[in-house]
């Protein structure tokens, strides 16, 4: 099974994360933006390429958040790396949108809405979520 790295960006407008909508298989998705690393491109590199091209906005990379592993079927895994970031034009706020995290009736790829709070960023200390579809959050860092 090959295994991709993606990279997706937590970008707060107030208390909201902003979020991408696309179509996929003809279904509607609401994702974090970001996504795969390139051969031979670095994750910072991807990652300000993937919120251009999805978002069209320039972005300020802060903190690595977390990781997780993301298993979507039998033939695919992926890691995810989510990093803090910050737009570099504040005045792109209003042409984004974004979602309250603490809503549960939103559904948001990867589900890892859960695991983040406007204040810090993330909830408690950690920083390996395993599988976030299957597994609990398991702290493993050092």
């Amino acid at each position: 099974m090959p295994v991709r790295v993606n990279v997706r960006a937590v970008i707060w407008i107030d208390d909201q994360i902003a979020v991408h909508r696309t179509q996929r298989h003809g279904q509607q998705h609401v994702t974090l933006p970001g996504g795969r690393v390139n051969e031979r491109e670095s994750v910072t590199n991807a990652l300000h390429r993937e919120v251009l091209e999805e978002l069209g906005v320039e972005i300020l990379i802060g903190d690595l958040l977390f990781a997780a592993e993301v298993h979507s079927g039998a033939r695919r895994q992926d890691v995810e790396l989510f990093f803090n970031a910050t737009l570099r034009d504040l005045g792109d706020r209003e042409r984004l949108q974004a979602v309250d995290p603490a809503d549960p009736g939103v559904e948001v790829l990867p589900p890892v809405l859960g695991y983040l709070s406007p204040k810090a960023g993330l909830r408690g200390d950690q920083r390996w979520l395993g599988n976030v579809y299957t597994a609990r959050v398991r702290d493993v860092s050092p």
